[in-house]
């Protein structure tokens, strides 16, 4: 199951991240099979899963957060759902960013979240470190509970830019109690270079020129009856 909000349509969410935002939020259930498609990669997608070093160019800072495994009572409780691996838990007065530092940003980013709870936040960055908007576990999932086995406390969090939003550069996730448990940090859909984009326009307008030369060199059938 998924549920959408447009996140700038709550005066909530407003009041929060300082300025209304055009980003699209989707919350999906989780469970075996979301934790599995979570992780997914593809061209022009940077997965961290924090099993290993991360992706070229992913710099992962932690400011007292930890890379854990497991469940430790009254610390951290690892994501329903999950196949077991390691995974992010920031503590009470803690934080982690992830930060794409070399790429020109991403139209979604994506995040597998466990036992979402209140004091949970979200900063959604920009190429530069940025602040886009600031987001609540509260107000991404209504009044989340904390609860460690349920599909509805457990869920894959995706951000979708607006057309007026800067590229997405990548997360900061903060927490004032124990604990936010992240995993599987995907950075989804590159944005083209800028000299892929001249290079594509210029190629537009090549074929375009083209097309106009054929059509003036065609010659007119004209019918008799």
């Amino acid at each position: 199951m998924k549920k959408t909000l447009l996140i700038g349509m709550s005066l909530a969410i407003a009041a929060m991240a300082g300025t209304a935002q055009a980003a699209t939020v989707v919350v999906t259930n989780g469970g075996a099979a979301t934790f599995a498609a979570s992780k997914t990669s593809g061209p022009g997608t940077k997965v961290v899963t924090f099993d290993g070093a991360a992706p070229a160019g992913v710099a992962v800072t932690l400011s007292g957060a930890s890379i854990v495994t497991g469940s430790l009572s009254g610390q951290y409780a690892q994501p329903f759902g999950s196949d077991g691996s390691k995974y992010l838990s920031v503590f009470g007065g803690t934080s982690a960013t992830i930060l794409d530092l070399i790429a020109p940003g991403y139209s979604k980013l994506s995040f597998y979240l466990g036992s979402i709870d209140t004091y949970n936040s979200f900063q959604l960055l920009n190429t530069t470190g940025g602040v886009i908007g600031t987001f609540a576990g509260s107000v991404l999932l209504g009044g989340p509970s904390g609860d460690q086995g349920l599909p509805t406390t457990n869920r894959l969090i995706t951000f979708t830019r607006g057309s007026g939003d800067a590229a997405i550069g990548g997360i900061r996730i903060l927490s004032t109690g124990n604990s936010a448990e992240v995993d599987n940090v995907r950075f989804i859909s590159a944005v083209p270079e800028p000299s892929t984009w001249l290079m594509m326009i210029l190629g537009v307008g090549i074929v375009g020129a083209a097309m106009r030369r054929r059509n003036q060199a065609r010659p007119t059938n004209v019918s008799y009856a």
